[in-house]
């Protein structure tokens, strides 16, 4: 049984180079008094180490006895959040300080993105998540997303499939973001790329997310032709504005401006937010938004489309400007909506709320771990949670002069 606070990471960081080495361990953690720059490079210390699982970046790790060698990954249905979070901390960090070593990671996180299509074997289809391995492990059969697949492109590899309309905002406003402010010549058209496959396979599923058996996945409906989530709308418009820019190609353009003039999709992203009943607003939801209205609004040059995009924002505002800030990303819509008005709502209640934003507490649980005989061994093992939201948050702010480095 480990003892409290000891983990074994999948990798170290030394230099600019993740090498496995499973006898180090990246075991220091910070204190809520700590100053936020502190706390922020020491997650960013434990997420590099113990969450790196070949360029992307896993949300949940569960820790040895129930792990293995090395930390287990636990539930990965999410996992391109905290790896477009960290693509995205990593690509402003590098705007600011033109570090080298800051580029590289990006590029890193990046190449794991990659990794994320080309484990499936279809050009265009991104996985959720993946991991080496030549038979299921356990936590496939415990956790609720289970749609694994044995790679045909990746011996030895294992994927997960079914891609949502979030994980998908989360590539292109991560993919997205590398391009605008870190990628170099390279790695801008590799950036490209990605995206020239991945939202271009959408549109010729007549802009539906479809798996590995051509069928739309649970959560992948963008389509004009069938009833959807206003959300759906807004982060569609997104995607194609995002990708028209990085490739430069008119398919995109065209299919943005047909949406709108054909189908509205202009007019059905302003109720994207639910704002009553009250019991039926979904922070989750306002994520994918305002990650969505960051990029389109940045982007966009039509006034009358911005007028409609501003009203979305407003009905957002509207919530937003009394939230509590118990989710991650809660503060982060007061500093999107800073840049996307340039109105100063920064009041000191909001800065206290940045200073004291947290990551994640150590936790240990007991986990049903099935065996090969049919039955369960109950193992108590340590796990951490993610902290790549808050790492984003904070080079997000300073990047934008919202957060001051010596905060």
């Amino acid at each position: 049984m480990l003892k409290k606070t000891v983990f074994r990471p999948l990798l170290i960081l030394v230099g600019c180079l993740y090498i496995p080495l499973a006898a180090q361990r990246i075991d220091q953690f910070p204190k809520k008094t700590d100053p936020l720059y502190k706390k922020v490079e020491m997650f960013d210390k434990l997420m590099l180490g113990n969450h790196w699982n070949e360029g992307t970046i896993m949300q949940y790790v569960i820790f040895p006895p129930a792990g293995l060698e090395r930390p287990i990954i636990g539930p990965q249905a999410d996992c391109l959040d905290p790896t477009s979070e960290m693509l995205a901390a990593y690509s402003y960090k590098y705007a600011i300080t033109k570090d080298p070593e800051d580029r590289k990671i990006a590029n890193r996180i990046f190449e794991g993105i990659l990794k994320l299509e080309k484990v499936t074997g279809v050009s265009g289809l991104v996985a959720r998540s993946f991991n080496q391995t030549d038979k299921p492990l356990w936590h496939e059969k415990v956790f609720w997303y289970n749609e694994w697949h044995p790679s045909s492109s990746m011996p030895n590899y294992r994927w997960l499939g079914d891609l949502s309309a979030d994980k998908f905002t989360s590539i292109f406003y991560g993919v997205g973001t590398f391009w605008e402010f870190c990628a170099d010549a390279a790695y801008r058209k590799k950036a490209a790329g990605l995206l020239d496959r991945f939202i271009g396979r959408v549109i010729d599923d007549n802009f539906k997310l479809t798996d590995l058996d051509g069928k739309m996945t649970l959560w992948g409906n963008f389509c004009p032709n069938l009833p959807h989530q206003e959300l759906n709308s807004l982060e569609m418009l997104a995607a194609l504005k995002v990708t028209y820019r990085v490739t430069g190609k008119e398919r995109y353009n065209a299919a943005y401006h047909m949406l709108i003039d054909r189908y509205h999709y202009d007019d059905h992203q302003i109720n994207s937010k639910i704002l009553f009943p009250v019991a039926w607003r979904n922070v989750g939801d306002d994520y994918h938004a305002a990650r969505s209205m960051y990029m389109l609004m940045r982007y966009e040059e039509d006034r009358s489309l911005m007028i409609k995009y501003k009203m979305n924002l407003n009905r957002h505002w509207y919530d937003w400007k009394d939230m509590k800030f118990d989710f991650e990303s809660s503060i982060w819509f007061i500093m999107v909506y800073q840049v996307l008005t340039d109105e100063n709502i920064m009041t000191k209640d909001r800065q206290r709320a940045i200073k004291d934003m947290w990551g994640f507490d150590r936790g240990s649980k007991v986990f049903k771990v099935p065996q090969e005989d049919g039955t369960f061994k109950m193992v108590k093992s340590e796990y951490e949670g993610t902290a790549a939201a808050m790492i984003r948050n904070y080079w997000f702010g300073r990047y934008y002069g919202l957060i001051d480095e010596k905060w």
